[in-house]
């Protein structure tokens, strides 16, 4: 039961990152103006893609799966205090909490790893 509950909740995990960036991806031009909004300069946009979409797949397929969990705990930390902290609104403090609560879940990953059902268990593919 173990290795299916980890398995399950780390695709949730990841298809979070994966669809949030690969949307980003699909309205590049869109989120152009979005983006400026937080004051990321134009030429991140493009690492924050690929942060986003990164850590999705390896966490999906379970490949380097801490460094992976870490990445993305990092990215909704930032996301969360530069994007939805201090606004006022309570949507953004919503979004904020959901930051946190998934950084919580990320952090977790990052503990104790993708499981046994994962790509990397499979291999014996290690981060070294």
């Amino acid at each position: 039961m173990q290795n299916l509950l980890m398995f399950v909740g780390r695709v949730m995990l990841a298809a979070m990152m994966f669809w949030t960036g690969y949307g980003r991806l699909m309205s590049f031009a869109s989120i152009h103006n979005y983006v400026n909004d937080w004051g990321v300069p134009h030429a991140f946009k493009p690492i924050i893609i690929l942060w986003e979409v990164g850590a999705g797949l390896l966490l999906l397929v379970g490949v380097y799966t801490k460094p992976a969990a870490y990445a993305a705990a990092l990215f909704c930390v930032v996301s969360g205090f530069v994007v939805h902290l201090g606004d006022g609104q309570e949507l953004q403090l919503i979004d904020f909490m959901k930051n946190m609560a998934l950084t919580g879940g990320f952090l977790y990953v990052a503990a104790f790893g993708a499981g046994d059902w994962s790509f990397g268990k499979r291999h014996n593919i290690k981060w070294s």
